[in-house]
């Protein structure tokens, strides 16, 4: 069963998923939690003021109530007219309000109960002294003076219930500004949280653009390097045959606008196949490794060098003045091959290099063209002894 790495980038990627859904799912809960609370809130508040504005309103008709009670007294001292005692100029009957409903509208609220406690009996003796008078201006009695025919109705009363009722409104109005103050305090504080939240995710995201744009760039930089690792020989570190093959193209189209040509070495080790057995896989790998390096300080950076497997080896010369300059490459790499090859245990291992050379390029000729000539070069090398080198279309080739 395949597990994946907690170091490689898919693991990364899997832990940055991870870490994505837990920030957003709190931070989705927070706002749902604070969106939940702020509506709370403002429901409470919404029937806070409106509960407030009833209280407020009933206080308003109350002091208009006995407004009218005391206009009506104060008319009727005037006029001594009956009339302007009439109940329905000033409440209808069914509509008078009263200290009890007002206390009742206070609800919880202990002081302000406290402070309208003494309504309800002022209101009830007013409305007794108004009740009297309207049965003596009924009765039709002689005309009195002011003071003896108002005597049943106490004016000390309308102002002490004034006196109550303004202090109430005053505390309904101190009490509306204190909910809308908190109101506006706590809106401001959802304000200021969904903000830090918003805050918060603007650096969730920016952490995780960050993590995201260092696990992809990771993932490009590994891609990057598995392309090179499939276009290079791991055991040597040169170049292979797939390598060749996509830079096919460009190795001749180089060649051309330099204005020189280009050169096929094909190379394949001699009594290779004696070190493997004498001295094992491990040496036969050392000697590889060596020859690669050998190889690879005789040519220039325009110059390519590969291993195409086993002991064989290609060199392209990008840019030679003729072929004499290739036979010259050839001639020094089976010089460097020949030389002992130093083992680990001690020992010494002894090979040589046979190569076939094929000038680049006749009637477009193609990398692989080449090759096969290089190769047919590299064979009557080897049928010549080996340790030497061959060109390709020379006698005998």
């Amino acid at each position: 069963m395949q597990t994946v790495n907690d170091g490689s980038v898919f693991a990364g990627f899997r832990q940055v998923l991870r870490k994505s859904a837990l920030i957003f799912a709190l931070i989705i809960m927070v706002l749902i939690s604070m969106i939940l609370y702020q509506y709370q809130r403002s429901e409470e508040a919404v029937r806070s003021v409106a509960h407030t504005q009833q209280v407020i309103a009933y206080i308003d008709t109350l002091r208009t109530y006995l407004l009218n009670l005391d206009t009506a007294v104060r008319q009727y001292a005037e006029s001594h007219d009956p009339a302007d005692l009439d109940p329905v100029l000033i409440c209808r009957p069914s509509q008078c309000p009263t200290a009890e409903r007002l206390i009742a509208l206070t609800g919880a609220d202990g002081a302000q109960a406290a402070r309208l406690a003494p309504l309800p009996a002022l209101q009830s003796a007013l409305e007794a002294g108004f009740g009297a008078l309207q049965q003596r201006a009924e009765a039709g009695a002689d005309v009195a003076p002011p003071e003896r025919e108002l005597a049943g109705f106490d004016k000390s009363a309308i102002d002490e219930i004034h006196r109550i009722l303004i202090e109430a409104g005053r505390e309904e109005l101190r009490q509306l500004e204190t909910r809308e103050t908190t109101r506006i305090r706590d809106q401001n504080l959802s304000s200021a949280l969904l903000g830090m939240a918003g805050l918060w995710t603007g650096l969730a995201l920016l952490g995780l653009y960050r993590e995201t744009g260092r696990l992809i760039k990771a993932g490009i930089d590994a891609e990057q390097t598995i392309r090179q690792l499939s276009l290079r020989d791991p055991l040597t570190g040169l170049a292979n045959r797939r390598f060749l093959n996509e830079n096919e193209r460009h190795l001749i189209a180089g060649a051309k606008r330099s204005g020189k040509q280009m050169a096929v070495l094909a190379i394949d080790l001699d009594d290779f196949k004696a070190v493997n057995d004498l001295y094992g896989h491990a040496a036969g790998d050392t000697v590889l490794v060596t020859a690669a390096e050998r190889m690879k300080q005789l040519l220039r950076e325009s110059d390519v060098i590969a291993r195409l497997g086993g002991d064989e080896f290609v060199i392209v010369l990008g840019q030679v003045d003729d072929a004499e300059a290739a036979r010259e490459v050839a001639g020094l790499v089976v010089e460097r091959l020949s030389q002992p090859v130093p083992l680990a245990g001690g020992e010494i291992a002894h090979i040589g290099a046979s190569v076939g050379v094929a000038m680049c390029c006749a009637d477009g000729e193609t990398l692989g063209e080449l090759l096969k000539k290089a190769d047919a070069a590299l064979y009557a090398a080897k049928r010549d002894g080996k340790r030497t080198y061959r060109e390709a279309g020379a006698p005998g080739v």
